[in-house]
């Protein structure tokens, strides 16, 4: 779904989606209501014509409400043999030999709804249909123009005549000159063609070359996913942000000045009529996307059924069958129960009550770099204080925050392998300096740490927590809220470890945007609370579980995880890249398509970017067309997290986007610092 143009009067055209299909049906009826019946569109033929060729398909919307739409095939087309009606096509003749590579778009059909007609609709079908044929090299549009006022004259005159004169613009027909004024060519008048009284069975063969330009068609536009038709913020966007400052605290913060009107699969679509590339996912919420079909119908259909009943009054087998697909693919060949919440953060705060009341003991460890949440417990348990904490404790008690080595940073003199030797040696004398082994209920980490800046953890000092925990009957818990659901190529960034935490935190992606979290672990310790000892008033929404159980059921895919790989494998190359070419670029690194560059103001000291210098980035990507949003525990990073479906070419032209704006700002940077 590439296609996004909002018109001057703020309709919008589109790509047509199948919950469209119905009102399709309907706006057929309105436009050709002497049409014979047998030669309609139904609402099956316009999901025929998705499932074949969904990128020549268009709506124009009014809000929700079809105003208009067009219909096309892409096909071989022998002008000297034109021996097909419109029967033809809508039959399954034409659908049937649909030819994917076909030199030429030909429109089956363009209607507008009669309330909306003289809004210039139709001349902007026909520019995104000039658009794909840019898109994808064909030699233009070919279609069967009605002849719809010869049915007022077919008395007087013959049809050719008629088709003549309109030719000649001696008569003005309400079809065919509209046609022609948006650059059709005629070629000839087809008999037999439409069995429709108004035109006497007539259709206008008429041909548009692709080296035609139309109004409103973008040559550039059409050969890339970014449209950028006003500046971001546009007028639009600045008066919802303005209403936005007004009714909303100021602690509210926001990475970007984007202002969403719809967002389908990699792509944003603003208010104002712009289409921009998501590298920012929800903060690694969309790994499937924006409105994913499946999810959607589940949604729909589950919310058809019920909305809520809570967890804690009845059963349902969407929570059910859920828990036990987690407790099915999450790691470790043990007895596991799993139980939902609303978010990461109540997830965490889940996983450490019965990590506390399995053990018995009160203390949680955690490490420098990491975010658990922003309720009292996980924002105690969260690091980076100036952004997250500043003036919100106190803070709950009975934590313990270590040190972890970043091997980036690691210390002069030091190799990484010794820096991550003396990060060992610093957890295991933290079990007697700072807290007894027999006092600590569990140690959380994440596996590779979100906010702090998609570090990965060392995997000697993660096998390290492993043992310990194992030596001292300790809970670990791995927190793979950001990086977990295929982000790292796997389905659990903990697979990339051999390791097999105790307890598993997911949220984020595994709604596919839906408000849930889970706790999955060994069934001892999840049942280790007294009956409603846990629980909560929204947690494991049915609605939010039939939306998990599509998702899963596509990132555990072995072809979607590949992509989710080599997605990473391509950031990863056009990250170093960067690297080489820009002296801001201090690091790169990542996991899999979890990937960030981290900015410095000087690669030998590795002295961190400033916060403003980072937002001067966001702000120069946005402009160039691409959502990113930043990290670390200096706010000196841009994290990329596109949905793991991005095709190459899209992720691509977005990394062009952002590399172009680092290089705006690291050009500044070294004209400042010269």
């Amino acid at each position: 779904m590439w296609y996004y143009r909002r018109l001057p009067d703020g309709l919008v055209v589109m790509h047509t989606r199948p919950e469209h299909a119905s009102q399709l049906e309907e706006l057929q009826r309105i436009c050709f209501p002497t049409l014979d019946p047998n030669e309609r569109f139904k609402a099956a033929h316009y999901r025929k014509h998705l499932e074949l060729f969904p990128d020549g398909q268009f709506v124009a919307l009014d809000g929700d409400r079809v105003a208009g739409a067009t219909t096309t095939l892409r096909l071989h087309f022998d002008f000297d043999h034109v021996n097909h009606t419109f029967a033809d096509i809508i039959q399954g003749g034409w659908l049937t030999s649909h030819q994917p590579k076909g030199e030429w778009l030909y429109g089956a059909d363009v209607g507008v709804a009669p309330a909306y007609r003289g809004r210039g609709i139709a001349t902007a079908l026909y520019a995104a249909r000039q658009e794909v044929v840019w898109r994808f090299g064909l030699d233009g549009q070919v279609t069967a123009g009605m002849i719809r006022g010869f049915g007022d004259v077919k008395d007087r005159m013959t049809a050719d005549a008629y088709y003549r004169a309109v030719v000649a613009g001696r008569i003005r027909d309400p079809t065919l000159s509209m046609q022609l004024g948006v650059g059709f060519e005629p070629r000839a008048l087809l008999a037999n063609y439409l069995n429709d009284p108004v035109c006497d069975n007539y259709g206008v063969l008429i041909v548009l070359g692709s080296e035609r330009e139309v109004p409103g068609a973008s040559r550039k536009q059409a050969m890339s996913y970014i449209r950028l038709n006003t500046e971001i913020p546009g007028p639009r966007a600045r008066d919802l942000l303005a209403r936005r400052q007004a009714a909303t605290p100021a602690g509210l913060g926001r990475a970007t000045d984007v202002v969403v009107e719809r967002a389908h699969g990699e792509l944003i679509f603003d208010v104002d009529g712009n289409t921009l590339i998501d590298f920012a996912g929800g903060i690694g919420m969309l790994a499937i996307g924006h409105t994913p079909a499946p999810v959607v119908e589940a949604i729909a259909g589950q919310a058809h059924k019920f909305i809520h009943v809570c967890a804690l009054v009845a059963t349902y087998e969407p929570y059910v069958r859920l828990a036990e697909l987690l407790n099915e693919i999450t790691p470790g060949t043990f007895k596991k129960k799993t139980i939902f919440a609303n978010s990461g953060a109540e997830s965490v705060e889940h996983a450490v009550q019965l990590s506390r009341k399995h053990t018995g003991r009160p203390s949680v460890i955690c490490f420098e770099g990491g975010y658990h949440g922003r309720t009292l417990l996980t924002l105690s348990l969260t690091s980076k204080y100036g952004l997250f904490k500043s003036g919100f404790g106190p803070f709950a008690p009975e934590i313990v925050r270590l040190p972890i080595p970043h091997v980036y940073r690691t210390p002069k003199g030091m190799t990484e392998e010794e820096y991550v030797d003396f990060g060992i040696r610093q957890l295991e004398h933290a079990l007697v300096a700072q807290v007894d082994p027999s006092a600590v209920a569990a140690m959380i980490i994440e596996p590779v740490q979100g906010e702090a800046g998609f570090i990965p953890v060392p995997p000697r000092f993660l096998k390290r927590i492993r043992e310990l925990c194992d030596q001292h009957g300790i809970v670990m818990i791995a927190d793979e809220v950001q990086c977990g659901f295929g982000r790292t190529g796997r389905l659990f960034a903990i697979e990339h470890y051999g390791l097999v935490p105790d307890v598993i935190v997911s949220a984020k992606s595994l709604g596919a945007g839906m408000p849930i979290g889970a706790v999955t672990g060994r069934a001892d310790i999840m049942d280790s609370a007294h009956p409603g000892g846990v629980g909560g008033t929204y947690g494991g929404s049915p609605v939010a579980c039939a939306a998990a159980l599509e998702a899963v059921h596509i990132i555990r895919q072995p072809e979607f995880l590949a992509h989710a790989r080599h997605i990473g494998d391509v950031m990863r190359e056009v990250l170093n890249g960067w690297k080489e070419k820009f002296p801001i670029v201090g690091d790169v690194r990542g996991l899999g398509s979890m990937m960030l560059a981290e900015f410095v103001r000087d690669r030998d000291t590795k002295e961190p970017a400033t916060p403003e210098d980072t937002l001067r980035v966001v702000g120069q990507a946005v402009a160039n067309g691409v959502v990113v949003m930043r990290a670390g525990l200096y706010s000196n990073c841009v994290r990329l997290l596109p949905p793991l479906t991005i095709p190459e070419d899209m992720l691509r032209e977005g990394l062009d986007a952002l590399g172009r704006a680092i290089e705006v700002v690291s050009t500044r940077h070294a004209a400042a610092s010269a």
